[in-house]
């Protein structure tokens, strides 16, 4: 079993680690930074797969599939990884001539041929069809017979859970399960610790304090963690007052900020004046004039 320790991918202290583990496969969301140091951290003897594939102008799909066999000494069927991954009518196809899809499908069987046992999946689904999703899926069950190891990283939760209906979200606070049952209380004074929200056809439960910001945009309300959105029930009016005793403020008629994730205030003119959270993006709320003296107090207790 090989792992990639947390700490190294977050710059923060952290005994957890991604671990391979032969025949089984893990998917995890995170933002694009971490998958970017992920796969520099990878280990020498683990396959990379991505949605794409070196691309030989004289090779044909089926010369593609025939080198990686004899490369990786293969003993699975040129004409069966063809035939499997629905690549029979452009098999006679150069590479340049091939549509994205095609050349995905490739890579998903690149995966399957490789030599290595564990294989280490980035955005895999990036703009893949449905007929692709279903061959992704092919794919992973193919390397759980084979006992290899597969994690798969993404930035997406949405098309996290079109992989799985298990994930995990690794942030600053490390690594953790997405829930999508809510967890049993002790009783019905404990604090609110969890905002239940849409992602795809799940319902996932979703930490406070990973929460950057809330808005309010085209009659939805959207929580904002990492990049991603995700629709909440509630009215930004019945949000601000759910969290306001959870550090939680309304800076602007559509918009609520984790206090914790500020991290400065911009003064743009006499009257005009921004938040900047943060995150990767240092993204930059609105903040209304009346609202610029009380939120400066709030920040420094």
């Amino acid at each position: 079993m090989r792992e990639i320790r947390i700490a190294d991918i977050i710059d923060k202290n952290n005994d957890q680690s991604i671990k391979f583990h032969s025949g089984a496969s893990s998917v995890i969301q995170m933002p694009v930074e971490y998958i970017d140091r992920v796969t520099d951290l990878a280990f020498k003897d683990v396959h990379i797969l991505k949605n794409t594939v070196p691309v030989y102008e004289r090779l044909t799909v089926k010369d593609h599939v025939s080198f990686y066999k004899k490369w990786n000494r293969s003993g699975l069927g040129i004409s069966d990884m063809i035939r499997q991954y629905e690549l029979e009518s452009v098999s006679h196809k150069r590479l340049t001539h091939c549509t994205a899809e095609t050349i995905q499908r490739l890579a998903y069987i690149q995966a399957v041929l490789a030599d290595r046992q564990a294989v280490l999946a980035v955005n895999p689904l990036y703009n893949a069809g449905i007929e692709n999703i279903r061959l992704f899926h092919k794919m992973m069950e193919q390397m759980a017979h084979a006992g290899k190891a597969l994690i798969v990283i993404t930035s997406s939760t949405e098309e996290a859970f079109v992989i799985s209906s298990r994930i995990a979200r690794l942030s600053e606070q490390g690594l953790k399960e997405v829930e999508t049952e809510m967890p049993e209380e002790k009783n019905n004074q404990a604090s609110l610790k969890r905002i239940k929200a849409k992602a795809r056809d799940k319902t996932i439960f979703i930490d406070l304090e990973d929460i950057e910001y809330i808005e309010s945009n085209d009659g939805k309300v959207y929580i904002n963690i990492s990049r991603e959105k995700f629709i909440i029930e509630w009215t930004l009016a019945e949000t601000e007052k759910k969290l306001g005793d959870y550090g939680f403020y309304r800076c602007h008629r559509s918009y609520i900020v984790n206090l914790d994730k500020v991290k400065e205030i911009i003064t743009w003119s006499k009257n005009t004046y921004s938040i900047v959270m943060e995150n990767q993006e240092k993204t930059k709320i609105p903040l209304s004039r009346m609202k610029y003296s009380e939120i400066q107090e709030l920040l420094v207790v």
